[in-house]
């Protein structure tokens, strides 16, 4: 009885394998997890470049109240949609996507905002390559940002707000867009997507 227990069991494998290809390759199933298979798909951070010190490596988030873009320690680390001129965050499973937008002010300093909506259609990105904004009416094509600590900021743990870089002469403890934040604490940087891993 044991015997034709065992092979059963070994039968019960064989015919789960995967049939044959005519090359003689096996197919290879395609995994799922229940209902969601974001979880297997490649996620990536988008992280600041080391153009200084202060912010090399952080990691591209948003601050919940205000929805803000932000960099900080521990970020995203998501599947992106990049579709349509747009910069995509979609957590793992979720309906919803946040889209990252340029706030349209006529402001030498943009804020970066997230949104359910996606507003800004004119972002070039892609796995591996830096973000950039490219030209529009108000400013050129553009890959810098500012990094800009909030006045009320937590001293030991420092949230960076972003903002988009554009050509100006503009002071900026004179710019309308940095009140409430420290000037002092600005830094430029870069946004690198990375190379996707699967988690």
């Amino acid at each position: 009885m044991y015997a034709f227990s065992v092979l059963a069991s070994l039968l019960a494998v064989v015919s789960a394998s995967p049939a044959p290809m005519p090359d003689g390759t096996a197919t290879i199933p395609i995994p799922t997890i229940g209902p969601c298979t974001d979880v297997i798909k490649p996620h990536a951070h988008i992280i600041a470049t080391p153009l200084s010190p202060q912010v090399g490596g952080l990691q591209l988030t948003y601050d919940s109240p205000t929805g803000r873009a932000t960099l900080t320690d521990s970020g995203f680390y998501s599947v992106w949609d990049f579709s349509n001129g747009g910069v995509g965050q979609q957590p793992d499973c979720a309906k919803t996507k946040l889209w990252l937008n340029i706030d349209p002010v006529a402001t030498e300093y943009k804020p970066l905002y997230w949104n359910k909506t996606q507003i800004t259609t004119n972002w070039s990105a892609s796995y591996g390559n830096d973000l950039v904004a490219k030209e529009t009416k108000q400013y050129n094509t553009t890959d810098v940002f500012i990094a800009c600590q909030s006045l009320a900021s937590d001293v030991k743990f420092p949230i960076r707000y972003l903002f988009l870089l554009t050509p100006t002469t503009v002071p900026l403890d004179s710019a309308p867009s940095l009140r409430g934040f420290d000037t002092k604490s600005c830094v430029k940087t870069r946004l690198t997507v990375e190379v996707p891993t699967y988690p």
